[in-house]
C-alpha cells in the first residue's frame, strides 16, 4: 500500500469520526429516548432486550437518547424500580436515526407511541407542529391556535376533532407565541385548556402532547422539540359548581372569586361547572338572602370541584368536595359516588344499585368514594340510613351510559329528602 493511499484512508477515518462514525455515535444503531407524559405513574424505566436503559422518568421528564440495535429491540415499560412490565412492544426503528417512544394514559391503561424525530425543519419563519391527544377520559378535541386577543366563537380549530392516542399529522404554522385553547369537539362553550402563551420557534419541530390534569376534564401540555428538550405547561384554571340542597326550598346565592355560580336559585339544584383561577379566592354565600359567612378557598390547578350547601334556611352549612372526573379504566364501565346533603339526619348514609353496595358510611357533607361498575340502561337506586324504616331516596330504570362519571346527591330535610342523580363527565 502506497503513502498516498494511506493517507487518504487515515483522512477518511477522521472525517467519519467528525460526522459521529465513531464510538460516541454508531451510525449502526438507532437513537432511542423515553418520554413520560402520564402523571398516573410516578416514575417509569425503559428496558430493551431486558436491559435498563433509562430509568426512573418522572411526567413530563425524558432522559437523553441511547443508542440502540434496530434487530435488538425488543421493549418494555415499567414502574420505575421493577421489572414487570407495564407494556412490551417492539419499535419499528432504523439505524441511525431519533426516536421517541412516548408513553401515555391511565393507570393500568398505559400505551406508547413512537414519535420520528427525523423530520427536516420548515422555513425560517415558520415552524412544524403535531398535536397527540393523550387525554384518555377527554373524548375527541378541537385545538385553536389564535392571537392573544382573539375571540374565540370566531376562531377556527387549526386541529378539529383530535382523537386519543392518534398522531396527528404535521402542521405548518408561524413562529410566533399563540394563544392555545383546547375544547371539546365541536364545542366552543366545553372549554379545556386555555394557556395565554405556547412559543413556537423558527425551524422548530414539536410534538403538542396533551394529558389530563388533576380532575381528569381540564388539561395539561407537554411541548416535545425534536431531538431537543421537552417544555412544560399545567393548566392555570380549575371547575367549580354549586349543589344547592337546602331544606324548604331555601335559595341559594354563591359567589367564587367575583364570579357569580349561583343566584338566589330554590334548592334543590345543582349548577354546572365553571373555570376559575387556580389559587386562594374569596368566597360569599346567601340563604334566602341571608348572608352565610364562607371562608376563602385554594383551589388547585387543574381540580373539580362541588360547592355544597346544605342544612336548614335558619342554620346552612357550607363545605367544598373535590370531584374526581376520570372515566374508569374499562371503557364498559361507568364510576359512581354518593354525596350526604341531608340537613337533619345524623346517621351516615349507604347506597346499593342493583340491591349491590356501592357506598356506605357517607356522613353529612361528605361524598363517598368511587365506585367502578357495569353500565346498564334499568339500573334500581336505593339509598338508606340506619334506623330508618324506608330508604330516603329511590329510583328505577336508570340509565348508567358507558364511560360516564356519575354522583348521587340526596339533600333536603331527612322527611323531604331528594336524590338529584347527576351526569358529571
Amino acid at each position: 500500500m502506497t503513502f498516498r493511499w494511506i493517507t487518504a484512508l487515515a483522512a477518511a477515518a477522521l472525517l467519519l469520526a467528525a460526522c459521529g462514525g465513531g464510538d460516541d455515535n454508531d451510525r449502526t444503531k438507532a437513537k432511542l429516548r423515553l418520554v413520560n407524559a402520564s402523571s398516573a405513574y410516578a416514575e417509569i424505566d425503559l428496558f430493551v432486550e431486558d436491559t435498563l436503559r433509562q430509568g426512573s422518568v418522572g411526567y413530563g421528564n425524558t432522559a437523553s437518547y441511547v443508542e440502540v440495535d434496530p434487530g435488538e429491540a425488543d421493549s418494555k415499560i415499567t414502574r420505575s424500580g421493577s421489572t414487570t412490565a407495564l407494556l412490551s412492544f417492539t419499535p419499528g426503528i432504523e439505524r441511525n436515526k431519533h426516536y421517541t417512544v412516548l408513553a401515555y394514559g391511565a393507570e393500568g391503561a398505559l400505551r406508547q407511541m413512537l414519535v420520528d424525530d427525523n423530520v427536516g425543519e420548515p422555513d425560517s419563519g415558520r415552524a412544524l407542529l403535531r398535536v397527540v391527544n393523550a387525554a384518555p377520559d377527554a373524548g375527541k378535541l378541537d385545538i385553536y391556535l389564535t392571537a392573544a386577543d382573539e375571540p374565540l366563537a370566531s376562531a377556527v380549530p387549526v386541529q378539529a376533532g383530535a382523537e386519543y392516542g392518534v398522531a396527528n399529522g404535521l402542521l405548518t404554522v408561524d413562529s410566533t407565541s399563540w394563544r392555545l385553547r383546547v375544547t371539546a369537539a365541536g364545542s366552543k362553550t366545553d372549554l379545556r385548556l386555555d394557556l395565554p402563551a405556547l412559543v413556537l420557534e423558527s425551524k422548530q419541530v414539536a410534538t403538542l402532547v396533551l394529558t389530563p390534569a388533576r380532575g381528569g376534564v381540564l388539561m395539561n401540555t407537554l411541548l416535545l422539540t425534536q431531538q431537543a428538550g421537552i417544555a412544560r405547561q399545567d393548566t392555570a384554571l380549575a371547575r367549580v359548581r354549586v349543589a344547592a340542597g337546602v331544606a324548604d326550598s331555601g335559595a341559594v346565592s354563591a359567589t367564587v372569586g367575583g364570579q357569580v355560580l349561583m343566584a338566589s336559585v330554590g334548592s334543590p339544584a345543582v349548577g354546572l361547572y365553571a373555570l376559575l383561577p387556580a389559587g386562594t379566592q374569596p368566597v360569599a354565600l346567601a340563604v334566602n338572602g341571608t348572608a352565610l359567612a364562607a371562608p376563602a378557598v385554594t383551589l388547585a390547578a387543574g381540580a373539580d370541584y362541588s360547592l355544597l350547601v346544605r342544612g336548614t334556611p335558619a342554620a346552612p352549612q357550607s363545605g367544598w368536595i373535590e370531584d374526581d372526573n376520570h372515566r374508569a379504566a374499562d371503557s364498559r364501565q361507568v364510576r359512581l359516588r354518593l354525596v350526604n346533603g341531608v340537613a337533619d339526619l345524623a346517621a351516615p348514609l349507604s347506597m346499593t344499585v342493583d340491591f349491590v353496595p356501592v357506598a356506605d358510611g357517607v356522613t353529612a357533607g361528605a361524598a363517598s368514594g368511587y365506585a367502578s361498575l357495569d353500565a346498564t340502561l334499568t339500573a334500581q337506586f336505593s339509598v338508606t340510613a340506619a334506623g330508618l324504616a324506608t330508604p330516603l331516596f329511590t329510583a328505577v330504570d336508570q340509565p348508567l351510559v358507558a364511560g360516564a362519571v356519575y354522583t348521587v346527591f340526596v339533600v333536603g330535610a331527612q322527611s323531604a329528602a331528594v336524590g338529584i342523580l347527576r351526569k358529571d363527565h
